[in-house]
Order: C-alpha cells, then structure tokens, then sequence
C-alpha cells in the first residue's frame, strides 16, 4: 500500500511545507480536536506505537526533544524534533520550533517534511480541550489563563468549543503588551467577556477552570497559593508542568489525568509522597473505559505533556490536504 504517498520513479517525493503551507491546509480547531480524539481511541485499541519522548537539556533554560509515533489507521510513521527555548520570547523568536518528517511504511524513506510548530500550538490546546470535556463542570463559566502567549490564545478557542456555557475569561501576564495583544487578538473570537487582571491572585480567584501557560522552569517558586483557589469543583490544566502550584493545590485533588503515565512516572511526578494517585490516562477517558467528572465538587487536575500519536496523525492530515491543494514545495528523493 502507498497512502497516496506521491513517488519519482520508485523513490518517494518529499513535501516541504513552511508554517504558513501548514496553516494553508485549514483544518479547523473542531478538525484538530477530533484528530486528537480519533488518535486516543486508537492509541486505547492498541494500534499505535510510541517511544518514550527523548530529551537533550543543554542548559536550565534549553531543551530539546524528539518523540517518535506509529498510526496504523493511516499508515503514518514518523517522528517530531523540537526545541523549547524560553528566553527566545526576548529575542522575538518562538519559545517553541521543531519540524515533522513522515517516512513510507514500505521504504522508509521520508515523503513530507514540515514545520511543527502551529500543529504543536493547536495540538497542545486541543489535547487540553479533550481533557476538560470528560474533567470540567459542563456548566463552567469563568476561565483563569495565567500567561497568554501563543497557548492562553489556543487554549481559549479550543475551550470555548467544549465549554460553551464559558462567559468570563481572567487573563494575566507579566507583559503589558502581552495582554494588550490578547484583548485585542481574541475579543472578536470570544463570545464572552475578557478581563485583564492585576495579579496572579485575582486571576484565579472564583474561576471554574484555570490554564497555566507560562515557562517550564527547573525549580520554580510558588505563584499561586492553593488559599487563593476556589476548595470545590475546579479544573486545573498547568500546561507548564506545575511551575506556578502550590504543592498544597496538588495534594488535595481529588484526580488527576496524564495524556502519558511512563512520562509522569519517568519525571517523579506520580505522587508518591502520599498525594492522589494518577487514576486515568486520557485515551481511558475518551473510550469510556473511566469516568471522568463524577460531581460537581470534585477537584480535578490534568498534566498532559503532548505525546508524539497527535502529532503524527495530524501531520498526515496536513500532508494528504496539501497534496489534493497543491500547498508547498516537492523535493527530489534525498536517497537515489
């Protein structure tokens, strides 16, 4: 079988898609929501394959990864090299780049090579979307975002389309700019109210759902005291990796969810210290193999770390739209 991989000779081609190629494929936030859900599901049934996510740390402030998938649905076979680098911010880069290549199944050759950073920017707040379907109030109201950079924008637009009862978001930065930037992106795309807030504190105060979105740091310091936070019935998605939470917060959840139990374990986050345990991974959630949300006073958080499935599956997505669009440019073969 070739998956409609395009071929020079009996050599496969290779796409080249810059981000805005990618962006010029149009899969919706609704179509990168449901790939992530299609992806759990086959990831449940066993047909996927995945290596643990390899990282190189060169300094406390740079890293770089490389995570590797298999979808047997879509013959797809590939692997995902990224960088975070958050003191890019400053120099007016990305904190995150990276690319995609997917190999033929048949030769192993590459066919597409593209740029992974908006995949990576949607994927992430999409995964965050699944997670609060099956963990979040469905009558959530009020939304905390701390840090709103490129996540706090494509965390709200995937929220809103599983939360819609959503009618007050709180948002709150370091940089004034910032937040400027955020009114005026998202006020047209929000059906609610966007308030900007001056403090962490007021931030998170009453808030039914909170996002944090701010640098992964190897040793952070508290900036949100569990005191601040609402005792019953809140969602927590700290996309940094607990960098902002109170160990206190953590401890009195009553579950929490990982899109990767190897990586939490494999990073001494696994709570055994006496705090709650990991009750379900998200492809368990989504095939109802366990129960999300079971009260409305439950306190639940979910540390998902993006796994390489979703980034595999939408890259043959984007790959297959742009071939029938004619988006990007066609390499020769790299092997002859």
């Amino acid at each position: 079988m070739t998956y409609g991989i395009m071929r020079y000779g009996d050599m496969s081609k290779i796409l080249y898609l810059t981000m805005d190629d990618v962006k010029s494929a149009g899969l919706t936030d609704e179509d990168f929501i449901n790939c992530v859900s299609d992806g759990l599901w086959q990831q449940n049934l066993g047909k996927v394959d995945m290596v643990p996510k390899m990282s190189i740390l060169l300094h406390s402030d740079a890293c770089l990864n490389a995570a590797a998938g298999w979808v047997e649905k879509l013959g797809a076979v590939g692997f995902n090299w990224s960088s975070y680098y958050p003191n890019n911010r400053a120099k007016g880069l990305n904190q995150y780049s990276g690319m995609i290549v997917l190999s033929d199944i048949n030769n192993g050759l590459p066919y597409v090579i593209m740029d992974s950073f908006y995949i990576i920017s949607k994927r992430t707040a999409a995964v965050t979307a699944v997670s609060a379907k099956y963990l979040a109030r469905k009558n959530s109201q009020t939304l905390g975002i701390i840090g709103v950079g490129v996540q706090g924008r494509e965390n709200l637009r995937m929220l809103q389309l599983v939360l819609p009862d959503l009618k007050l978001v709180k948002i709150y930065d370091i940089d004034p700019d910032a937040v400027n930037t955020y009114i005026r992106t998202m006020s047209d795309e929000f059906r609610g109210k966007i308030v900007p807030c001056r403090s962490i504190e007021e931030t998170v105060e009453n808030v039914d759902v909170l996002i944090t979105a701010t640098a992964i740091i190897d040793n952070p310091t508290v900036q949100i005291k569990d005191e601040w936070l609402p005792q019953k019935g809140i969602f927590i998605a700290p996309l940094d990796l607990l960098s902002l939470i109170d160990r206190k917060t953590v401890l009195r959840m009553d579950k929490i969810s990982t899109d990767d139990i190897t990586q939490i374990k494999s990073l001494d986050m696994d709570f055994n210290d006496g705090g709650p345990k990991v009750f379900a991974q998200l492809d368990e959630l989504c095939v109802g193999k366990k129960v999300g949300r079971e009260s409305e006073e439950e306190n639940i958080m979910a540390i998902n770390f993006g796994i390489a499935l979703h980034d595999i599956y939408i890259a043959k997505k984007i790959y297959e739209v742009s071939k029938e669009m004619d988006i990007g440019t066609w390499l020769p073969p790299l092997t002859w």
